[in-house]
């Protein structure tokens, strides 16, 4: 259930299609698919919509979505943000349970103009941290910790993470690609003049979930991304796998004002998809 213009909307996440590899080609996607969305657009509601997130170079799943079908499409960034040893900070830490309306309410103000939020369900206190100073919160992030196993990356740079950097001394203990621990940081809040205690508290988050590396999506057209990359250093592997997605929403029942509103964004990432 996401917002919008002000109206709540039921949505289906569609995500992890696959064929088992016996019985590709036989066009056995395409058939569940179309049932899945059948199924989708007559349970939905109206207005309603079905989404998807796809990484801009899998052609596979991008040939998926294209079968689905969808009316607006937005560029999602795939910011990543590392440090190599990541510190902790005195003044982050889980927020309080006398403090999440006060989080709600700087969640609606900082993402005003956003459409599909969904603070209020995807809000989580138990992921939730927050700078403070003193009794006052300058900084918050939602983290989840994601464990990922890559086995295949095409090219030379591809052989070298996964064939020569395991043994190097020095370098093997930076990124173990068998085992990757992510942070996907979202409902993200950095208030004016607050920057540096921003990056402090993803830096205290990394460090939690011992863990470098943490994921940022956030619409290409979001003031709230455009801050972050202008604020602050988002660390050297930022640099070596950026990527970006596209989020492909398909509309039921939706007036031209909702769809234009969707195409015009900027649109959110909720801290609760699935991925």
């Amino acid at each position: 259930m996401k917002l919008l213009m002000g109206k709540r909307c039921h949505g289906f996440h569609f995500v992890m299609a696959s064929t088992r590899p016996d019985r590709q080609h036989e066009g056995l996607a395409g058939q569940l698919i179309e049932h899945v969305r059948n199924y989708c657009t007559s349970t939905v509601g109206s207005p309603g919509f079905g989404f998807a997130y796809v990484e801009e170079t899998t052609e596979y799943s991008l040939h998926l979505s294209d079968q689905i079908g969808h009316t607006v499409e937005a560029n999602i960034a795939l910011a990543l943000f590392t440090r190599v040893s990541p510190r902790n900070d005195p003044n982050v830490g889980l927020v309080l349970p006398g403090e999440a309306e006060q989080v709600l309410a700087d969640l609606e103000q900082t993402y005003e103009g956003h459409e599909l939020t969904d603070f209020r369900s995807s809000f989580k206190p138990d992921e939730c941290f927050v700078a403070r100073e003193g009794a006052t919160i300058v900084a918050l992030a939602q983290a989840e910790l994601l464990r990922w196993s890559i086995i295949s990356i095409p090219g030379i740079r591809g052989a070298f993470l996964l064939r020569v950097l395991p043994f190097l001394p020095g370098l093997n203990g930076v990124l173990n690609l068998r085992d990757l621990r992510v942070v996907r940081l979202g409902n993200l809040v950095v208030k004016e003049g607050q920057e540096a205690a921003f990056f402090k508290l993803l830096e205290a988050c990394l460090y939690h979930y011992q863990a470098k590396i943490g994921l940022i999506m956030l619409d290409e057209r979001s003031s709230v991304l455009r801050r972050i990359r202008e604020s602050g250093k988002m660390g050297l592997l930022s640099h070596a796998m950026s990527g970006s997605a596209k989020l492909r929403i398909d509309v039921v029942g939706m007036g031209e004002d909702m769809i234009a509103k969707l195409r015009n964004g900027p649109v959110m990432v909720s801290a609760g998809d699935v991925f």
